[in-house]
């Protein structure tokens, strides 16, 4: 099984460890390959519909966020890093936005000593934060060393500012925006947001509030990903704005 498949299984599995489901989840297929094809297939129509857009707009750096904890963020994030890096020749950089729970060290099987923590601790440059992961054909930004200490935005921001150059694409995991003001910052420092919301478990004035606080700021709402449909996996962007 690829090792794409697999990080987004690992990350459906660590979703379901931090929020336990009030019903269990629809039951999967064992067929392995044909549910690879139709994760694969359903981020290929996310980046068509993103690349849409970004080429006549200059979208360079997407946040993925939430209303709440647990809708799908991070196999969000891995997923369209994944599709939009599946052009050999494009520069992808996934980057963990999300400083308060961070999972894509785990998920991914990184090391925890070279990120945020660690050059707001000025232990590495940021020019040496990204982690190559040539079976995936992107770059990787972790949350770093865990300090027990709030990293600021604005380190955020530098680093994405610094290596913005380097990249084609940057895809950051943001925290839920309902339940950090950190998340209204960080999509102010992006080119636009993606909303996940889970299937038949968002509550409808959940999802109002995280429109509204994005919009409150200034954000650009590019769509909404509708997460766990039918089939539990991930599905396509259902509109851009």
């Amino acid at each position: 099984m690829s090792k794409i498949y697999e990080a987004l299984r690992k990350a459906e599995q660590d979703r379901e460890r931090v929020r336990p489901r009030l019903t269990p989840p629809p039951p999967r297929s064992t067929d392995g390959g044909r549910d690879l094809q139709l994760v694969q297939e359903e981020y290929q129509k996310l980046r068509a519909s993103l690349v849409t857009v970004a080429v006549p707009s200059g979208l360079h750096t997407i946040l993925i966020t939430a209303p709440r904890h647990g809708e799908g963020t991070t196999t969000v994030a891995i997923g369209l890093a994944s599709a939009l890096a599946k052009e050999r020749e494009s520069r992808v950089l996934l980057v963990e936005g999300n400083l308060r729970t961070p999972a894509l060290a785990a998920i991914l099987s990184l090391p925890t000593t070279t990120g945020f923590t660690d050059f707001a601790a000025g232990r590495v440059a940021s020019e040496a934060l990204p982690i190559r992961l040539d079976d995936l054909n992107f770059s990787v930004v972790t949350a770093g060393e865990p300090s027990g200490a709030a990293v600021d935005i604005d380190v955020i921001d530098g680093v994405l500012s610094s290596l913005h150059a380097q990249y084609d694409f940057i895809v950051v995991d943001g925290p839920p925006v309902n339940s950090y003001a950190d998340t209204s910052v960080l999509s102010t420092k992006v080119d636009g947001v993606i909303l996940v919301i889970e299937a038949d478990q968002t509550p409808v004035s959940e999802a109002d509030v995280a429109k509204r606080q994005l919009e409150k700021v200034g954000a650009r709402i590019l769509g909404v990903v509708l997460n766990r449909r039918r089939s539990y996996l991930p599905a396509f962007l259902e509109s851009v704005l």
